[in-house]
């Protein structure tokens, strides 16, 4: 039993607080990523890509590739060096890609400086959240996870404001340039406390074959999802993408039941809760990432909104996430995950249900509005705990893998998403409303099944799982 004395106590609160307001920074970097770019894509087609579209698209498409084919590693590199080094570290190569994104001088610098953040922020993303789940009293996960979604959603919210400001006035640049200051605030409230992390993995072997198998595996599979509606579905660029991701991830799998320190743990898979999250992770993350393409593709191809009125507009999704964030992840702590998720699920199903029935060729901004509303307030109750009920009884070695691996089913989701609703907006007319009110239909659909899989979580789980370990 550890003997705190009033000095060791102060120095363990100062340690937590300046570990805690990291991991806030790193999900506004996240939050702020997600949204920004998209505002800045039409100046950065102009400037570097020379009205090429599909070339200019690889600055957004090689986000996904690389964050979803780092996930895994990064968060068995966090189990294995300790999460505050990897967070530390990933802050680094996000201050790095962001320079190398700004003062890029053509597109393909541009694009390797986008992978470098991509690959930060997979990094960032697994070593916070673990770090919080590390770091959180039992009974106070959701409302510590609730706390990161905040300032996430506070990003979200403000990076189309200051992007519109940056083209506006400035230059897109500025805005990968406005990220090098938080990155290093990040390494400032960490650095101090680089060799006092924990390492929970003993020190054998690392599979490298499965490591780089795991990385080619994933990329193949996600380059296939957002890459096949204009490859084609039956293209052979297609199918071979996805019979070699899947002949990449036999070998992972393989490799994994006997290799000592395996790069995808297969007995996390026989924990019923840690399935089921990562279930719901997928089908949620395909509602919420199709949602985005669904919604900007109503607003600008028929109701002819402008990018960045239409980025504008979405702004409202984030926003309601800031007011709702908290409150539930407050309310799951106390009555348990399954009423909010449930909840937020309904409520996610019934704004989507009102837009898609309220919305016509004339624009409407109140038509919109509850799918906006409704979509930040499943963003609030849904992702966020879906990961804190994914972790909550997985053993303190495994947070960082298991955080990794719930993340990755979300990447994996979001290509998915993005790629069905793409299919069905190409499978119609573009801009009649038929067309656009069927990828609606398919993100309500979504919801549905959302809420259902929620309703199917533990009321009450204990509040002492092993991850709840704390220093």
């Amino acid at each position: 039993m550890r003997l705190w004395t009033k000095d060791s106590r102060e120095k363990f609160k100062e340690k937590k607080g300046r570990l805690l307001w990291a991991t806030l920074l790193c999900g506004f970097i996240a939050g702020f990523d997600s949204t920004s770019t998209f505002i800045i894509f039409p100046a950065i087609r102009s400037s570097l890509g020379n009205g090429d579209t599909a070339a200019t698209t690889w600055i957004l498409t090689i986000v996904g590739i690389v964050s979803a084919a780092v996930l895994l590693q990064a968060g068995h590199l966090a189990d294995r060096y300790g999460y505050n080094r990897i967070m530390i570290t990933s802050a680094g190569a996000s201050a790095a890609g962001s320079l190398l994104s700004a003062i890029s001088p053509n597109l393909l610098i541009l694009v390797v400086g986008r992978g470098l953040q991509a690959a930060a922020l997979a990094g960032l993303g697994v070593s916070s959240i673990a770090i919080i789940v590390r770091e959180t009293e039992p009974g106070f996960l959701a409302t510590a996870m609730g706390r990161w979604a905040f300032w996430t959603a506070a990003a979200g919210v403000s990076g189309p404001v200051l992007s519109s400001i940056f083209v506006e006035y400035a230059s897109w640049r500025v805005l990968f340039l406005s990220v090098i200051p938080i990155s290093a605030l990040v390494i400032y409230l960490g650095i101090p406390y680089w060799n006092t992390d924990h390492r929970s993995i003993k020190k054998s072997k690392i599979d490298y074959l499965g490591t780089f198998a795991a990385m080619f595996g994933i990329s193949l599979f996600v380059l296939a999802l957002l890459e096949g509606n204009d490859w084609g579905w039956g293209s052979p660029k297609t199918v071979c993408s996805f019979a070699g991701g899947f002949l990449f991830m036999a070998l992972v799998t393989r490799r994994s039941e006997t290799h000592s320190s395996p790069v995808l743990p297969l007995h996390v898979f026989s924990n019923n809760t840690f399935v089921l999250s990562a279930i719901i992770g997928f089908i949620s993350s395909l509602m919420f990432f199709g949602m985005w393409l669904a919604l900007l593709s109503y607003a600008i191809d028929v109701w002819d909104f402008s990018p960045m009125k239409t980025g504008l507009l979405l702004t409202v999704m984030p926003g309601s996430m800031v007011f709702i964030a908290q409150p539930a992840g407050r309310f799951a702590d106390k009555n348990g995950f399954r009423g909010v998720m449930v909840g937020g699920g309904i409520i996610f199903t019934a704004g989507f249900l009102a837009t898609n029935l309220a919305a016509g060729v004339s624009p409407s901004i109140p038509a919109m509005i509850p799918a906006l509303i409704a979509a930040g307030i499943g963003m609030a109750t849904i992702l966020s705990n879906t990961t804190a009920v994914g972790t909550q009884e997985l053993e303190p070695s495994l947070v960082g893998t298991g955080t990794a691996i719930l993340q990755t089913s979300y990447r994996i989701g979001g290509s998915l998403g993005s790629a069905v609703v793409a299919a069905i907006l190409e499978s119609g007319e573009i801009g009649t409303v038929n067309t656009h009110k069927w990828s609606l239909w398919a993100i309500t659909i979504c919801g549905v099944i959302t809420a259902l899989l929620c309703s199917l979580i533990k009321k009450r789980p204990s509040l002492h799982s092993p991850s709840n370990t704390h220093l």
